[in-house]
This record gives structure tokens, sequence and C-alpha cells, in this order.
């Protein structure tokens, strides 16, 4: 059965059977300088591993091994950064800049796929691509532990990437039942999920989920349905998110998450989408978009990637 993955090029998606290969071993390193600078973290679910970059400047800190098919990820405030295990139904937590897991939380509902952290309430949300059985959806774990809540659009199926506005809204991106792209939120204090209509643009593979200032950004794997990755900025009035312009990056095939700052874009490049080439970890100006500022090989299918900041 073919694993349900977050880029658009995983061969057999939709099929949501997470059956493979376990999480293959390795050794654990980081340099021993890297708590005392700024990291990206790419996990790379074709390798199993996530590597951590210096950042800016992309030289490789270190890698981390163990978790069973790394996806998703997110940092909170203190530069700990949560990583999705799907095939292994856990969210691991790691200190910037350290080898060891702090926390580990077991996944009840479903397969984990993405993560973020409530910079209100430091609550960890957590996006379920499908359930055991059926349809996906999202959990918060208060304060990042204990018994999660669980939060659901009727009309959404898959649950793939979140992101916390500045409030505590939580929206995530995801399809329906037959495919379409569907994007929800979890208003603060609300008890169900309700989904937001998108006027401007269509989108076809979701993606990112990410807020830069009052601007809500969706990334989209399959721009205009090719095999191209784009980054559409939006305004949210209601229940409407009206595009009001995009960033289309140059030759990047299936960017499944990818941190979006005021003036750069960060994030794995899948670049074997029936093209040929490898995987790359690139930055690439923003909004402007064209063709990466800094680019490093090296890795297979990297999805998930995160900034964490030395304290």
């Amino acid at each position: 059965m073919a694993l349900a993955a977050l880029v658009a090029c995983s061969p057999g998606w939709p099929t949501v059977a997470l059956q493979g290969p376990a999480a293959r071993t390795g050794t654990t390193w980081l340099r021993a300088d890297a708590a005392n600078k700024k990291l990206l973290y790419i996990a790379d679910s074709g390798k199993f591993i996530v590597d951590v970059y210096t950042f800016p400047d992309l030289t490789l800190a270190g890698r981390i091994s163990g978790i069973n098919r790394p996806q998703g990820e997110c940092s909170d405030g203190d530069g700990n950064v949560w990583i999705t295990a799907t095939q292994g139904l856990q969210i691991v937590e790691y200190a910037h800049g350290g080898t060891k897991p702090i926390k580990v939380l077991g996944d009840p509902a479903g397969y984990p796929a993405g993560c973020a952290v409530d910079p209100t309430t430091h609550d960890l949300a957590v996006t379920n691509l499908t359930g055991f059985s059926g349809p996906g959806e999202v959990l918060i774990y208060r304060h990042g532990g204990g018994a999660p809540a669980a939060y659901a659009d009727p009309h959404q199926y898959y649950y793939f990437l979140a992101a916390y506005d500045a409030r505590g809204n939580l929206y995530s991106s995801g399809q329906t039942a037959k495919a379409n792209y569907a994007l929800s939120v979890l208003r603060s204090g609300a008890h169900k999920m309700s989904g937001l209509a998108i006027k401007g643009a269509t989108l076809y593979f979701p993606g990112t989920v990410a807020w830069v200032g009052s601007t809500l950004v969706l990334g989209d794997q399959l721009c205009g349905n090719r095999k191209e990755s784009c980054f559409y900025r939006g305004s949210l009035s209601g229940t409407t998110v009206r595009i009001t312009g995009v960033t289309h990056l140059k030759g990047a095939c299936a960017v499944a998450q990818a941190v979006v700052e005021a003036t750069e874009l960060i994030g794995g490049n899948v670049a074997q989408c029936g093209r040929g080439g490898k995987g790359s970890v690139d930055i690439w100006p923003y909004p402007r978009g064209g063709r990466p500022i800094k680019s490093v090989t090296g890795v297979d299918m990297p999805t998930g990637a995160a900034l964490s900041n030395a304290r």
C-alpha cells in the first residue's frame, strides 16, 4: 500500500493506508556549536531523517535519525522544534540544537502530518492527514501535552498543514473527499472548525499555510495544475480569503512546507517529479520569487521546514 505523504508527486496519492518500511536507523549528530546558531530543520521523509542547517548559510550542522517518516514541523518561541512522525503515529519535540527528544506525544486518532504552536496559549495543534479508517482532523494538545481535543470541518477529509495567526486562530490546508483543495479555520475559543472560501485563484494541491503580518500565505504544490509550486497571498474577511498576489518559484517542483518570512521563503524542493534532478533545500526571495538565492542538495524528499532561534 502506498504511503500518503504531503508531497504532491508522491506515488499513489491519495491512497492513505500508511504501510511501508520502518524508520531507518542511523547516527544522530549535531555540531557542538549548533545550539548557539539559528537553525533550519528540514524533514526528509524519503530518508527518514531530519537535516539541520545553520541559517542563512545552509551549512549542514547535524542530522536527526530514528523518526518514523518525518513530515511536518513547527517551532515555538523558545526555539523548540516539533516533528511529526507520520508512520510512527507520534509528534516528537527537540530543544534547539538538541540531539535527544524532550517530549514524545502519541497520536490516538490518525496519521500526524503537520503541526503549529499557538503563540497566545502555547497549545500544540497537530493535523491528522487521515484517521485510521476515515477522515482526518485536528488535535489540540493543551500547552503541548496531555490528552488532545479533536476538531474537524465536516466538508474537509484530509488535513495537511496548519498555522496560527497572532490572535490564536488556527488555519489548516487540506482536501475534500473528492480531492479538491480545502481550507478551514478553528477560531480561538470555538468548538468546531469551519470552511473558508477562496476568491481570485484556484488552488490544486495543498501545502504551506503561513501568516506574514496580516497576510495569509497559501502554498500550492501544483500551481495552475502543473508540476510547479507557487504561494498565494491573501486577505481574510469573514469567511472569505481574497487572493491579492502570487509568488512563483522557478524550477520548484513540490514545495510541501516552507517557512515564509518578510523577505525570504525557505523550504525543500522535491525535483524528482518526472523531470529528473535531485531534491534541494532552497531560499527564494519573497515575495518576488523566481530562482533561489541559495540552494544545497543532498536531500531525497524534503517535506517539513522550521526555523529555530537560539535562546
